[in-house]
């Protein structure tokens, strides 16, 4: 029952950051390497650079709103199930939504020839991997329990035990 929406927190996260990482050196590698360049008129250059640099500001601010807003929200709910399948769909949006703007503005980058962009999209893509959900992130962020861990991920979660005894030595003068 959780295993199809752990599958997809995985699958979403990997297409997102993977695919926009691969975008970004295929980008950089034809800018940098290709004898082939477009070339633009200098204004439309300019205008593509501005476009790129408004969508990776505006993208990564919007990501870590939605995220700071989103979690919360999340975490307050009650069942089990409508964490995961509201964790699953906030990842999608995410990760989806961030790869289309690298995309856009490696396209961008490409088009204009503008090799500031490649630092923008190279940003954008370190807030994919600064959100990326793991075992223990997701567990923080959703606010779950070790049973419930243990029910989702089973051996491959470790149980941190705050229960370990500390033998103290009681004081002689007392």
């Amino acid at each position: 029952m959780f295993e199809t929406e752990i599958k997809k927190i995985r699958r979403y996260s990997q297409m997102g950051l993977w695919g926009a990482v691969t975008v970004v050196i295929l980008a950089s590698f034809f800018v940098f390497v290709s004898p082939v360049h477009f070339t633009q008129t200098t204004q439309m250059s300019r205008w593509m650079l501005i476009a790129g640099s408004v969508l990776a500001v505006l993208a990564v601010s919007m990501s870590l709103l939605t995220i700071r807003k989103q979690i919360p929200r999340l975490r307050q709910t009650e069942d089990l199930g409508q964490k995961l399948s509201g964790y699953a769909s906030h990842i999608r949006s995410l990760y989806l939504t961030m790869f289309a703007v690298v995309f856009i503005i490696c396209l961008f980058m490409v088009l204009s020839n503008q090799k500031v962009l490649l630092m923008l999209a190279m940003v954008s893509v370190l807030t994919l991997f600064l959100a990326y959900p793991n075992i223990y992130r997701i567990k923080v962020e959703l606010g779950l329990t070790d049973e419930e861990m243990k029910t989702l991920f089973g051996d491959r979660y470790i149980c941190e035990n705050n229960e370990k005894q500390v033998d103290v030595p009681a004081d002689e003068g007392e």
